[in-house]
């Protein structure tokens, strides 16, 4: 492995661990809901994370950022899942399993709140386009370039797999479940408050 595709894996695994909405919806998930739907989440993450990295090295994100009304619906819609995320979160009744959007506790309910996640992450689009500019090598093999995703996509699901078995440990749990009100207050709220960011940077 070149000394150049392991500095983008370097420069992307920084950016998973890096907290954000993935991050607080695979913990939600996992200590609120459970290890399996959190599982489905961390999936469902990478395999979003996986399909931007792709439409950028096949070149065709860049359609999407100079198409101005594709790029403002893809800001809005991920504006707007987020403070439906963190609305859910508020409304969710205490001492039950909340809703469908963020709760749910099978493994393709978890992957489908997940991909949803990372696909309406506008940054998603402009970080992959970023980063392989600015570092990747520009006469990268289709053998290198798979070797990139793959380890890329390995790298981000296993990162959130690591944060759903931490969260999903019976202490954290129960810790979790005592003071879930609060917490569900606090993480809805920082979810609406990044979707009405987001949205204000779209307009």
């Amino acid at each position: 492995m070149s000394s150049g595709i392991l500095g983008v894996l370097a420069i992307w695994f920084l950016a998973v661990v890096s907290p954000g909405p993935a991050f607080l919806v695979v913990s939600q998930t996992a200590a609120g809901r459970s290890r399996r739907a959190a599982f489905g989440v961390s999936l469902g993450i990478a395999s979003g994370a996986l399909l931007y990295a792709t439409l950028t090295l096949a070149g065709l994100a860049v359609v999407i950022t100079r198409i101005s009304w594709l790029g403002f619906a893809l800001r809005f819609l991920g504006a707007a899942y987020l403070v439906y995320l963190g609305i859910a979160l508020w409304r969710a009744p205490r001492g039950e399993i909340a809703g469908d959007a963020i709760e749910g506790s099978t493994l393709a309910k978890g992957f489908r709140t997940g991909l949803l996640t990372a696909l309406t992450n506008p940054k998603g689009i402009a970080f992959f386009l970023s980063l392989f500019a600015v570092a990747l090598p520009h006469d990268l093999s289709a053998a290198q370039s798979v070797l990139l995703l793959s380890t890329g996509f390995a790298v981000e699901l296993a990162w959130y797999v690591l944060v759903s078995l931490a969260f999903s440990t019976s202490r954290l749990r129960a810790l979790y479940l005592r003071a879930r009100k609060s917490i569900e207050g606090v993480l809805g709220s920082a979810l609406v408050l990044l979707g009405l960011r987001l949205g204000a940077d779209a307009s």
